[in-house]
């Protein structure tokens, strides 16, 4: 038993273990999720069955009574008028077919080279050829009559012709359908049986009347079919209010064609194994995990090795399949139209929001691709419209955070997402025959209040996924950056030195995260309380002295370096008090990395006289930055305090400066643990000169007024009034000249206080 724990623990420490064994979880878990909305109440019947037991409904609906509509639009088909097309040549056509007959007839009555037996067979021929006839030509006409048509005389054939076409220009003289053919039949056999013929020739007449005649109106099939169509357009579905607990099929009575329609539409009649409707949601599910993965692979790597993220996405798609199953769980039995529409009732939108804020909006984008089709197929089964309302809500929610700043941000997004749910609904109800205008309003109303508890369910939220997964959204971040954030307040009210070097450096740490592809908000952050450990001590940091005595003066070095050395972890301790994210605490942490302090390093040098010094002493007990975002701020705050300390900050005079100090950094080990390459080493050091060179631009000195009005007693036009409206008040010179007093200790050996 030992030795099996032993290797159960050692495979869960295994990285590609656990990712194993998140994957089969969520698998496991989403396919019995979705399947859980099948299998429960399917029940397996048959027309004509003996219902074992009282069948009710689980909810309220509003159903489609399909027997009843189907019967309705049969109805509809069979009271459309049929279009008719008139053939005006039928009649010619008739007379030309009874002609060609007799031209054959006559051909071989005239041929001499046949006998009559002959002849008689070729007669029989003819016949079967030209007449549509549906008995054998021994069974319609008698050798007797053949032999009387093949003897007769030149003038009685020729009568017979006549009397032939007649009778057919008779008949045919008024409209004939397929359906008056019968009529035209007997009416011509009525004609016949006034001629004064032989007997023989009248049941010759006959016959070849009843084969001549065709209708003259033919079926226009096409324009017949299009007034069906629209006849049965026009007939609304019957619908059926079903209540919960309404009692489908009693016990003991035959299950009807009508009752199983009812179960089929309830989702309550099994169609087919239980195991096959499994079969197909685990597929499905895993399709979509195949997908996901092979996306994140190619455009997201970081993402998929990052455990706890990937925990997340796992874990916000889950939870917002329960809210999917809880909300379609909900029974409103005395309204079957609020029970027909209750899924758009689904926040599918707080999960797209919260994904794109915690991780990213591409990945939010996707999620909401996934999410929508699990939460239609638990909504509605097979129904597409909760599937889009889902889709659109989760996208518009992906767009309502892309540039969030606050969290009343996601409210608004909340309103955006309810607003957009309408207009959907809306469309989806006009599009959709079996809409009325109480299921549109329950609709709206629910799509509608599905933007609002998205946006409040992820407010909630946010705050404790931050806290367990370590994770710092935007949200957050901006909060931090704000001026009155208290911690801020403080260190603007008890070290104003500090405070407006770290603002400073702010400026200088975003514009270098910008060009190097890191996280430019976070860098601001980090930059604003890197230096907040100072608090504890500010009087003996040389940007808060403001002129006043140097404490450092009246101390050895190694205790003035362990006073340095101190304000990171102080700064942590105070971040931490204030409830920062560990990620600025990590950069107030590495901020100075193990750098040492050379200012007091080689002071000590100065006055020891047993060379008894250790250079380990005078060096911060700080990790190294680990971050690109952790080194842009030790960088921005060494290059800040010694650009301040130059008295004439030429261009290039800091582009020397800034070159060596980053190049002092490398040499120092201190950039070895993050990930930058040497190319943006470059590009921080070109953002860097960019801002600093804007702060410390050359500036025209303004005479004072008793100079002034000296040059105006002389007649020197200097162009005053245009010069005062135009240049800005010098109040902010000394800042931007590098006065010391607004430097940061432990940036170079150009300021006194050293790191």
């Amino acid at each position: 038993m030992g030795i099996l724990w032993q290797t159960l623990v050692s495979a869960v420490r295994s990285t590609a273990t656990r990712r194993i064994l998140l994957g089969a979880a969520f698998f496991l878990f989403t396919t019995l999720l979705l399947f859980a909305n099948h299998d429960s109440e399917e029940i397996d019947l048959k027309a004509g069955q003996i219902c074992p037991f009282d069948i009710t409904a689980p909810r309220g609906a509003v159903l489609i009574d399909e027997l009843r509509t189907a019967e309705l639009k049969q109805q509809a088909a069979a009271s459309v008028q049929k279009v008719y097309q008139e053939d005006e040549e039928a009649a010619q056509d008739a007379q030309k077919a009874a002609q060609q007959l007799y031209q054959r007839i006559n051909e071989l009555r005239i041929n001499q080279e046949f006998d009559e037996s002959v002849k008689l067979t070729k007669f029989k021929e003819i016949l079967q050829s030209e007449l549509i006839l549906y008995q054998k030509v021994d069974e319609v006409v008698t050798d007797r009559l053949l032999l009387t048509i093949l003897r007769a005389d030149e003038s009685a054939f020729n009568h017979l012709i006549g009397e032939t076409n007649r009778l057919i220009e008779v008949v045919m003289a008024r409209p004939l359908k397929e359906e008056d053919l019968a009529e035209a039949r007997e009416q011509a056999d009525i004609e016949v049986r006034r001629l004064n013929l032989k007997d023989d020739y009248k049941k010759w007449l006959t016959i070849i009347l009843q084969n001549s005649l065709r209708p003259s109106l033919v079926l226009n099939q096409e324009a017949t079919d299009r007034l069906i169509e629209e006849a049965q357009s026009k007939v609304l579905p019957v619908q059926m209010n079903i209540k919960q607990g309404q009692i489908i099929v009693r016990k003991g009575d035959p299950v009807t064609a009508e009752d199983l329609e009812i179960l089929r539409q309830l989702g309550l009649l099994r169609l087919k194994s239980a195991w096959i409707t499994l079969g197909g949601l685990a597929l499905l599910v895993l399709l979509v995990m195949a997908v996901c993965l092979i996306f994140l692979r190619q455009y997201h790597y970081e993402v998929l090795k990052n455990e706890p993220l990937m925990i997340l996405l796992c874990l916000l798609v889950f939870i917002t399949l329960l809210a999917a199953r809880a909300v379609s769980a909900i029974n409103i039995s005395d309204r079957p139209e609020a029970a027909s529409t209750i899924g758009y009732l689904i926040p599918m939108a707080a999960g797209s929001m919260l994904i794109s804020i915690l991780v990213d909006c591409r990945i939010g984008v996707l999620g909401t691709i996934i999410m929508s089709i699990f939460v239609g197929i638990i909504a509605g089964g097979q129904d597409i419209s909760f599937v889009v309302v889902a889709l659109i809500s989760g996208l518009v929610g992906v767009y309502s955070v892309s540039k969030v700043n606050q969290g009343w941000d996601l409210a608004k997004g909340g309103i955006l997402v309810g607003g957009v749910n309408v207009l959907v609904v809306v469309a989806l109800s006009l599009m959709a025959y079996e809409s009325t205008v109480i299921s549109v309003l329950w609709g709206a109303f629910y799509g509608l209040l599905n933007g609002l508890l998205s946006g409040i369910v992820a407010i909630g939220i946010l705050p404790y996924l931050e806290t367990i997964f370590g994770i710092t959204s935007t949200i957050r971040l901006l909060e931090l950056v704000n001026p009155n954030h208290p911690l801020l307040k403080r260190l603007l009210l008890e070290a104003p030195g500090t405070y407006h070097h770290s603002i400073v450096v702010g400026n200088l740490a975003e514009a270098a995260a910008e060009a190097v592809g890191a996280q430019p908000l976070l860098v601001r952050v980090g930059a604003y309380y890197h230096d907040v450990g100072k608090l504890k001590r500010p009087y003996f940091f040389i940007e808060n002295q403001l002129g006043s005595e140097n404490p450092h003066d009246k101390i050895a070095p190694s205790l003035s370096s362990l006073i340095i050395t101190s304000h990171p972890k102080d700064g942590v301790e105070l971040a931490q008090q204030y409830r920062l994210p560990q990620v600025v605490c990590d950069i107030i942490s590495q901020h100075h990395g193990n750098s040492l302090v050379s200012y007091f390093y080689q002071k000590a040098r100065e006055q020891d006289q047993y060379d008894s010094v250790q250079e380990s002493t005078y060096r911060y007990d700080a990790p190294k930055p680990q971050t690109k975002e952790a080194a842009l701020v030790m960088l921005a705050d060494s290059i800040e305090a010694a650009v301040r300390s130059l008295q004439k900050p030429t261009p290039g005079r800091i582009e020397g400066l800034v070159r060596r100090i980053v190049k002092e950094r490398l040499n120092d080990g201190q950039l070895e643990e993050c990930d930058l390459t040497f190319k943006d080493v470059n590009l921080i050091t070109e953002a860097f000169l960019r801002i600093l060179n804007g702060m410390h631009h050359n500036r025209s000195e303004y005479p004072d007024a008793k100079e002034l009005e000296r040059r105006r007693g002389k007649g020197v036009s200097t162009g005053s009034e245009s010069a005062k409206s135009a240049a800005p008040a010098p109040r902010f010179a000394a800042s931007a000249g590098g006065d010391g007093g607004l430097g940061s200790p432990g940036a170079s050996g150009a300021s006194q206080n050293g790191g």
